[in-house]
């Protein structure tokens, strides 16, 4: 039998330990059943508290039809591209980095639109993720997610109904997914789901631990404010849609909801498409074809080159017989985001008299140095300058997030019972 390649779950100690943890009666406010779900345009994350650890995977976006199809221990190759694919009731489908380049069908990926939330492939990316973190299965589980401010209040209904239901229709919350490296399918139940509004888990993520106990975040010279009180606006930089809104005391200015969503506002728009159509008039310059590029493939070009620390070396790409120095497009594209941002995004926030911005989404990974430069002396948030977020990166504060705000409300709820 062929062996395939397997996913595990990548685990974090807590950046720090939690305000309670030498309490005489102190107690885990989280179980493994419990988990944060962040199911967005260009990656889907999923994590859990397991036995004093983070646990937690994150996936692109998008899944492909593919076959399955291996060589068997009988005969000797030269080694093979494995495909991680997943069983369930719409078919197998591989996931994964890379996976859009290995399978002759064209990649799904149901991005920046309302349908996808509640959708088929929004479930799926859902049970991947459970899959590959060994979530407890046969139970019910606690599902907390989140939907663009802009559109939370049209698709929370049907994000709850359709996971509730289950894959047979039958309001169980069963589903069922067979990894390519199972011998058995597993089963998970939904139990409850939650639904806030993209940046609610960021802005949690900022003002509690992991156990849910309040966290004073420093503001100023003598660090005697908190500068998660007064008006916090919050930005929200993803791939598809760039997210800000106002949360004033600790309470969401229901308001500033109404227009917080821009769907031209993320790295899509910004980045990747113009990246896309450099490559494209590169070729035709040079009398070619123009290569298939898909947003998915550019997107993880962009991640490598970012966790590359934005080094030449990570922006050469080898395309259609080519090899393509991709460093300048980049840089410019990176270059014209950050002033898009500033221009149209932050200077409207501190003219509106924000005390304090808090950053999320992976578009901040592109453009936090222009950011800081152009603002030395106002009070931006990102994970790098609080220390109970250290090693949380941008990208993941939405997923995260969703740990300490439900570890807040079941703190509450269990003093207000008494």
């Amino acid at each position: 039998m062929a062996r395939y390649k397997r996913y595990k779950p990548n685990k974090s100690l807590l950046p720090i330990a939690p305000e309670d943890i030498n309490e005489r009666d102190f107690q885990w406010e989280l179980d493994p059943t419990i988990i944060a779900w962040d199911g967005g345009n260009g990656t889907s994350s999923a994590w859990h508290l397991v036995d004093d650890q983070l646990e937690y995977f994150m996936l692109p976006n998008v899944r492909v039809p593919v076959t399955g199809y291996s060589m068997n221990q009988e005969v000797t190759t030269i080694g093979t591209n494995e495909i991680v694919y997943a069983d369930v009731a719409s078919g197998r489908y591989g996931i994964g980095y890379g996976v859009w380049e290995q399978s002759k069908y064209p990649p799904e990926t149901f991005t920046n639109s309302e349908e996808r939330y509640g959708s088929d492939i929004h479930i799926f990316m859902l049970l991947c993720l459970l899959a590959a973190m060994n979530a407890p299965e046969d139970t019910p589980l606690t599902v907390v997610t989140s939907a663009p401010p802009g559109l939370v209040n049209q698709v929370a209904k049907t994000i709850k109904r359709n996971l509730r239901f289950g894959e047979a229709k039958d309001k169980s919350g069963t589903w069922t997914i067979r990894m390519s490296y199972d011998k058995q399918p597993r089963t998970f139940i939904i139990g409850k789901v939650v639904i806030v509004p993209e940046g609610v888990g960021a802005f949690s993520a900022y003002a509690y631990d992991a156990n849910g106990n309040d966290v004073l975040v420093p503001m100023g010279n003598e660090g005697r404010d908190d500068a998660l009180t007064g008006q916090v606006h919050i930005h929200d930089a993803g791939q598809g849609t760039y997210d800000m809104y106002i949360v004033r005391n600790g309470k969401l200015d229901a308001e500033s909801m109404a227009f917080a969503t821009d769907r031209d506002g993320g790295i899509l728009r910004h980045m990747i498409e113009p990246v896309m159509d450099y490559i494209r008039d590169q070729f035709l310059k040079a009398g070619e074809s123009i290569p298939n590029l898909k947003p998915i493939q550019v997107d993880s070009w962009l991640r490598e080159w970012s966790l590359g620390k934005m080094k030449p070396q990570h922006a050469r790409i080898k395309l259609y017989g080519r090899i393509l120095d991709l460093q300048a497009i980049f840089e410019l594209t990176a270059m014209r985001y950050a002033r898009y941002i500033i221009e149209e995004k932050l200077e409207r926030s501190f003219q509106q008299g924000a005390d304090t911005i808090l950053l999320a989404g992976g578009g901040w990974v592109y453009v936090l140095p222009h950011i800081k430069k152009q603002y030395k002396n106002k009070n931006l948030l990102y994970p790098e300058v609080v220390p109970h977020l250290k090693g949380i990166p941008l990208w993941e504060l939405n997923a995260y997030g969703g740990l300490p705000m439900s570890a807040s409300n079941k703190k509450v709820a269990r003093k207000v019972r008494g």
